[in-house]
């Protein structure tokens, strides 16, 4: 792993910092798909923000920063792939198929942070208790009879709001990507 050196401070700091933030996910997901949950995929996502951290000085405010970040993260896992290869270490992709792993998996990686923004944007429009219900399962893993208890509803019900808050959210997700691509 390169040195770390220190970084040149954006133009506004603030939003890189939460641009940085935000990106983890997909990030992380990038380099987990191109080299699997390895500790080389937690090295490649840890190197990609070094890289990001040290050019944050670079970096566009009026740009994506996702596509940015994607493409260092894209060059930090095909470094991975060179260093097994270097190290003689038993590899079974060539890297034409690498590099063609890689151009898929972000691609991927930008259409899931889409769907990502999509569902918080329809989740807001939800009503506090049902975010509710559906933060305490998905979130927090919580069995629906607890939820069910802690709401004073029966099971049933909640077995039914969920199956609905689903339904819901994915035709909203639905309407966001066509409105987006229109």
């Amino acid at each position: 792993m390169p040195p770390i050196s220190e970084p040149t401070p954006p133009a506004d700091g603030a939003a890189f910092v939460l641009a940085l933030t935000e990106a983890q996910p997909a990030i992380r997901g990038y380099c987990e798909a191109s080299l699997g949950h390895s500790e080389e995929a937690k090295d490649a996502w840890q190197r990609t923000n070094v890289v990001l951290w040290q050019k944050a000085a670079q970096w566009d405010a009026s740009t994506k920063f996702l596509t940015w970040a994607l493409t260092v993260a894209r060059y930090e896992v095909l470094s991975v792939i060179r260093d097994r290869q270097r190290e003689r270490e038993r590899f079974l992709f060539d890297d034409d198929v690498a590099e063609a792993m890689a151009d898929v998996s972000l691609e991927e990686a930008e259409t899931l942070s889409v769907k990502r923004e999509a569902l918080a944007r329809c989740t807001e429009k939800l009503q506090p208790r049902h975010r509710e219900v559906l933060t305490a399962h998905y979130v927090f893993g919580w069995k629906q009879a607890e939820i069910a208890s802690a709401h004073e509803m029966r099971l049933g019900a909640i077995k039914v709001l969920l199956m609905r808050l689903r339904q819901t959210l994915a035709e909203c997700i639905q309407r966001q990507l066509k409105r987006e691509t229109v």
